[in-house]
């Protein structure tokens, strides 16, 4: 099992651990996005199919959140830049 490295759901997995009772831990020096967790194999698919199934739920909800800030703050197009042909090449000299 991996978690994203965002922090969105890295906190939402370690809340989610939380919940069942599980302590999740870094060791000295390892990245913020390590995880370290003890559980029992049956139930660690179980853990991972409810962390993504809640994970999909989180990143619907920030983009939608994303995509009305942009719209009320910033400019009302918030699409992605065009992909546009590659640019033309310097003449050989």
């Amino acid at each position: 099992m991996r978690p994203p490295c965002d922090p969105w759901s890295r906190r939402l997995f370690t809340a989610l651990c939380r919940r069942y009772g599980l302590r999740p831990y870094r060791y000295p020096r390892q990245r913020m996005s390590t995880l370290c967790l003890r559980a029992p194999d049956s139930f660690q698919q179980t853990l991972w199919t409810h962390f993504r199934a809640l994970d999909d739920a989180l990143r619907k909800h920030l983009e939608s959140i994303t995509e009305h800030v942009i719209h009320a703050a910033v400019h009302d197009d918030a699409s992605e830049a065009p992909v546009v042909a590659e640019r033309p090449q310097l003449p050989e000299p």
